[in-house]
């Protein structure tokens, strides 16, 4: 046994310790990254806001409600991005693809190797997830979900709208 494959055996362990790691520790970012926006919200409203906006004069009022919508919007748009599904090739689709190039590997245009099925041009399989997802970005453990298809708005609007109140602010 060479040392270059003494050296793929270990990354090849490291990278599925990588994987169990993020897949377990994935509910406490979540957890972690909705109680740093909610708390960060507070302290803003409740704390910043009073010490330097009068709440009796249209530009106070004004700005605790555009707190509070950049606050509704961010908040939103990460319990979407959080619960809505990724988008994964479905048993219809790949029915489909079986029937078009035959039962067998050999008449299907890409195949994933993990999942031992045929998948759709712009899938990608993560290993977090276990399942091949349409147009995937990435894995984000902040969001315990890979950033695809179906959630990639939510994502991109979280992150937008995270960036403006970060704007607004300073």
């Amino acid at each position: 046994m060479g040392i270059q494959s003494r050296i793929l055996q270990c990354c090849s362990v490291l990278e599925v310790f990588a994987d169990v790691f993020i897949r377990v520790t994935g509910p406490c970012y979540v957890g972690a990254g909705m109680t740093l926006v909610v708390c960060v919200g507070f302290m803003l409203v409740t704390v910043i806001l009073p010490l330097t906006q009068d709440y009796r004069t249209v530009t106070g009022l004004s700005a605790l409600l555009g707190s509070c919508w950049f606050l509704f919007n961010i908040v939103f748009n990460y319990v979407m991005s959080v619960r809505t599904p990724p988008g994964s090739p479905s048993d219809h689709d790949v029915a489909g693809m079986c029937a078009e190039g035959g039962m067998g590997r050999q008449g299907v245009k890409r195949w994933c190797h993990r999942c031992r099925c045929p998948k759709p041009e712009l899938a990608h399989h993560c290993r977090v997830c276990k399942r091949c997802v349409l147009k995937m970005d990435h894995h984000c453990p902040w969001i315990n979900n890979c950033v695809g298809h179906n959630n990639y708005r939510y994502f991109f609007n979280f992150l937008a709208w995270l960036w403006l109140r970060g704007l607004v602010t300073f």
